[in-house]
């Protein structure tokens, strides 16, 4: 049995809020796309679409600083570690965004991608339903709805290697599976299932 509960998702994810609110017991407020305690950790504009750029660390901040060639951000004192540039965030970020702004999110990716600098894009629902990567972990799925027609719809996200899932097909309209329900798990007769609809039970 795998049992996975959304409401665990949710909560697990909230793991960097709980761990700073349970050191500083102050509660975490929105901050946007930003990483709490981290930068430059967040969506940027570039000359076209947004990029998520991730530099987690002092290593990725000197390759990111020599890629980009701005190798004079690595002679900046309070940008050469991640709490130093956490604190001076005001200053930091507007140079980022400058040095983003100047090419594509394609050919910020191509470079950074190169040299192992992490981001992405921030993909539209189009982009997402054609990512290679979705259609490969079959993550979208067609189903043929009776009244709505054929639909795109997720596919399973939990891959279980001995007992894999599959989508069967799309959800049900009102009292499609009673017949099916009533009979299999209640046991009730066709003739039963028929007087529930003429006494209009269901």
């Amino acid at each position: 049995m795998v049992d996975v509960s959304m409401l665990d998702c949710q909560v697990s994810m909230l793991e960097n809020a709980i761990a700073r609110y349970s050191v500083s017991g102050e509660t975490p407020k929105p901050e946007g796309s930003r990483h709490p305690s981290i930068a430059p950790f967040e969506v940027f504009d570039t000359a076209d679409e947004p990029l998520m750029l991730a530099i987690g660390n002092d290593e990725i901040w000197v390759t990111f600083c020599r890629v980009v060639g701005r190798e004079d951000l690595l002679a900046v004192e309070h940008f050469k570690t991640v709490s130093l540039r956490r604190e001076h965030y005001d200053e930091l970020i507007p140079i980022v965004c400058d040095i983003l702004k100047q090419w594509t999110r394609r050919d910020w990716q191509e470079l950074l991608n190169q040299h192992g600098v992490p981001n992405g894009p921030i993909n539209t629902i189009d982009q997402v339903i054609d990512d290679e990567q979705v259609k490969h972990r079959e993550m979208i799925v067609e189903v043929d709805h009776p009244v709505a027609g054929p639909l795109l719809i997720p596919g399973i996200p939990i891959k279980l290697s001995e007992t894999p899932g599959s989508i069967q097909k799309a959800a049900p309209v009102l009292g499609e599976d009673n017949e099916a329900i009533y009979g299999r798990f209640l046991g009730l007769s066709p003739e039963d299932i028929a007087r529930l609809k003429e006494d209009k039970v269901i």
